[in-house]
């Protein structure tokens, strides 16, 4: 055990929001389809996938952060629509 070690949640918030793979957690609120053509735009861009999907309307900023919560992707109905 490390003693001192405090998590800067923020950060790791940040990190998630700009990573591509955060896409995969996105399929079943914008299906395949649509998370395929924004991880495209993401790679071709720069741009983070979090903006994109709000930039093209597919989810609001409350949906969007709800399925990106970390209690909410490691539910055991995350996945139940």
């Amino acid at each position: 055990c490390v003693e001192g070690i405090t998590v800067n949640v923020d950060h790791c918030y940040e990190m998630v929001k700009n990573s591509i793979g955060i896409v995969t957690a996105l399929n079943p609120y914008i299906g395949y389809k649509t998370s395929t053509k924004v991880a495209k735009e993401a790679l071709e861009t720069g741009r983070s996938v979090y903006d994109l999907v709000l930039e093209h309307g597919y989810m609001t900023k409350e949906k969007l952060d709800e399925a990106l919560d970390p209690a909410t992707m490691t539910s055991s109905h995350a996945f139940i629509k």
